[in-house]
């Protein structure tokens, strides 16, 4: 080989030396750094929302780091990020790096497993689980350093490089994703961005998993790099003039971007499916809205509360009498009204009764929202004058909230305002119990306190209150979803199960946590004592999701608001309340997204008094039954087989809602009457009524066994008669049915 042979073969071979080392990317220390999270979280900085459930966790292995959920084991090699949780919440995950100075390349990877357990995806522009709208989310973006790790907002984020969306799979296996940078890069060099992994979930669990993160950005060859390459090229050519130089520079990129008014009257038959009995009307005309009977002795005498009217009117022999043997100013909006009335065990001897009451501000009937005081739901006594028929006040025992502003702004809390005032979640049921006591069931009355389990009201950021009026402990003004237990001049008795806790307290509060029974109650219009066993029971109406018969004892925490139904059916409680029905909870400031999804959870966030015991309920019905008007038989005036049952009315006519609204049922407890008797239908075994989904709600599957009679229209009202017999109240028809048995 000769000279110019051997200088033409080092040249070449310097010449690709050197574009080798000069198109070779100038490689720089990892803009992310612990990208497969094998150093746990380490250059990661974790995020959550306030209030927020769960968190970003390692995951190791096939099941998820909170709720136990099959999931994939992490690609590489041992540990992933994942986030899992028991409850709502937003969460993310980033890490801030600097584009490099110099033009770059660039290109994002990482790994995703997105593990939706709801049925669906929800992607609003927002990372914000509190909100009502359901929200059910991943996102991975680019965004300014320094900018709210949960904005959004276009002026923030650079580029979203993956989004979730309505129809993707649900569940999907650990995937490679990534995404070609460059452009991004060029238009940010030597700015700090923030690479942000984003979850949020407010419908049930979502496990979103991370792993091997890569931001790649290779320096692009200097030019005097270059110029060396150039310097060979010429050295080549120079020691081979007569031969063509011949050189081809491939570069390969691959890129990868991935209330409706009541009727009059109910239209279905009115009937009684046992054939030994029958229905007689025993007042059929001249009655406005009855929501009670009261009877003075015998079944031939007794008193028709008009809920409307406000009066009390009393009817002998099927005549009603002229005077009102009572009438108040009552506010009658929504479920507001005349709603009760018991009289003193000893009566007449004691001619005491107690009458539950929604008082108008206007000293007139009325049923305007508004005209109603703030403690304008009230329980006073009164003084029966045999002579002349009558009752006069005597006394008031206890006022409680009646005015719902929750269309104001809480200052510090806007658009979680109502649009309008309510009228409706009084409860009203008053009843004496064997011990003597008067027992008074409260509806929540909208509140979100203290006694709906929130400890620190409805809100996730200060000021922690529960409305204008204040809260979330129960002061006058917030003492609602309970059962009060008094003695019978409104005096607190000395054992009530919270008498200590509210004496520690002290004030307003601890006087009012002196006179609950229980708490945690959502509403209701039946409660009624065993005459066997003593027990107190009542009835829960539902939102959507799980009507409720419980048996209530004493410090029982009823578990609303975390929980309708059985713990059992926690999961199934918060689908149906944020997929169905508009997915609302009568309040926009506390929206059924931010319900838990396992009991577990949901416990952990009640509030629990000292002494206070979760119960669940005795049976439950899967959708809204609207029971109503509630009694136990004592005797065995309709047949052997009636004696202790427990009979209840519907809150709804079948006119209104179809289904089984204007119902009555009829419940058997077990032989310790401690239970529900659900022997008669296996499917009844786990206490719950499966009924099925109706727009209307009140379907009467797996009800079968209990239904006793149709056709009854909206009945607040069941009592035994003196003579055995069961009376029931018809609001909407205007009537008073009795069902006996057939002679």
């Amino acid at each position: 080989m000769d000279a110019s042979h051997r200088l033409e073969r080092i040249a070449l071979a310097a010449t690709f030396v050197l574009f080798a080392s000069a198109a070779a990317p100038t490689r720089a220390a990892p803009l992310i750094t612990n990208g497969g999270f094998e150093s746990g979280f380490a250059g990661w900085t974790r995020v959550d929302a306030i209030g927020s459930d769960g968190t970003f966790s390692a995951q190791n292995g096939t099941t998820s780091p909170v709720s136990g959920s099959p999931v994939p084991a992490p690609p590489d090699p041992t540990q992933a990020a994942m986030t899992d949780a028991e409850g709502p919440g937003s969460h993310v995950l980033y890490q801030d790096f600097v584009v490099p100075s110099s033009p770059t390349t660039a290109s994002l990877r990482f790994d995703l497993f997105v593990g939706n357990r709801a049925d669906a995806f929800a992607t609003p522009s927002s990372l914000d689980f509190s909100t009502p709208a359901l929200n059910q989310q991943a996102r991975v973006d680019i965004l300014r350093a320094g900018s709210d790790p949960f904005s959004v907002a276009g002026s923030d984020v650079l580029l979203n490089v993956f989004q979730t969306q309505v129809g993707d799979p649900l569940v999907s296996g650990y995937t490679t994703y990534a995404t070609d940078l460059s452009s991004l890069f060029a238009a940010n060099t030597g700015q700090t961005l923030r690479l942000r992994f984003g979850e949020v979930d407010n419908v049930f669990t979502f496990q979103l998993g991370v792993d091997n993160v890569n931001l790649d950005a290779p320096a692009i060859p200097e030019p005097a790099s270059l110029l060396l390459v150039a310097a060979g090229l010429i050295a080549l050519g120079a020691s081979r003039r007569s031969s063509p130089v011949m050189l081809l520079a491939l570069l390969a990129f691959l890129v990868v971007a991935g209330d409706a008014r009541p009727a009059r009257s109910d239209t279905t038959p009115l009937k009684v499916l046992d054939t030994t009995l029958e229905i007689t009307t025993v007042l059929g005309a001249g009655l406005d809205q009855p929501i009670g009977i009261v009877f003075l002795g015998s079944a031939q005498d007794f008193l028709v509360l008009e809920k409307a009217s406000g009066q009390a009117r009393r009817v002998i022999n099927g005549v009603i009498q002229p005077q009102p043997a009572l009438d108040l100013a009552v506010n009658s909006n929504s479920e507001r009204g005349l709603l009760s009335m018991v009289l003193h065990p000893n009566f007449p001897t004691t001619p005491f009764a107690y009458v539950r009451w929604t008082e108008s501000s206007t000293g007139l009937d009325t049923t305007d929202v508004a005209s109603v005081p703030l403690l304008g739901n009230r329980v006073d006594r009164f003084v029966w004058n045999s002579r002349t028929g009558t009752f006069t006040f005597d006394r008031n025992l206890i006022m409680l909230r009646a005015r719902q502003t929750d269309n104001l702004t809480v200052t510090g809390h806007d658009g979680t305002a109502n649009a309008a005032e309510r009228g409706n979640h009084n409860g009203g049921v008053l009843r004496f119990g064997p011990d003597g006591k008067i027992y008074l069931f409260m509806g929540d009355e909208g509140r979100r306190g203290w006694m709906q389990n929130l400890a620190n009201g409805p809100f996730l950021t200060s000021p922690r209150v529960d409305d204008t009026f204040g809260g979330p402990a129960p002061d006058n003004a917030h003492l609602s979803g309970i059962v009060v237990r008094l003695n019978e001049d409104g005096a607190t008795p000395a054992d009530n199960p919270f008498f200590a806790a509210g004496a520690a307290i002290g004030g307003e509060v601890g006087a009012n946590l002196q006179k609950v029974f229980s708490y945690g109650h959502r509403n209701g219009f039946g409660m009624a004592f065993d005459p066997y066993s003593g027990n107190l029971w009542d009835t829960e109406n539902a939102d959507d999701a799980y009507s409720e018969l419980n048996r209530i004892v004493p410090g029982m925490n009823g578990g609303w608001i975390q929980i309708a139904g059985p713990a059992s059916r926690m999961a199934d409680f918060k689908f149906i309340e944020t997929t169905q029905f508009g997915s609302s909870l009568q309040q926009l400031r506390y929206p059924p997204t931010r319900i838990a999804y396992s009991f577990a959870r949901a416990a952990s966030q009640m509030f629990m008094l000292p002494g206070a015991t979760y119960v669940d309920p005795e049976l439950s019905w899967r959708y809204e039954i609207g029971p109503a008007g509630t009694t136990f038989l004592r005797g065995a005036a309709l047949g052997a087989a009636y004696d202790g049952t427990l009979w209840i009315g519907s809150s709804r006519s079948f006119a209104q809602v179809g289904g089984n609204g204007g119902s009555v049922y009829r419940i058997k407890l077990s032989g310790d009457r401690l239970h529900v008797d659900v022997s008669a239908d296996p499917r009844l075994a786990d206490h719950v009524a499966d009924n099925l989904f109706r727009p209307t709600k009140f379907d009467g599957t797996e009800s079968e066994t209990l239904l006793i009679g149709t056709g009854f229209g909206i009945t607040p009202d069941i009592e035994e008669g003196p003579d055995g017999n069961l009376y029931v109240v018809s609001l909407s028809d205007g009537a008073i049915y009795e069902i006996r048995r057939k002679p």
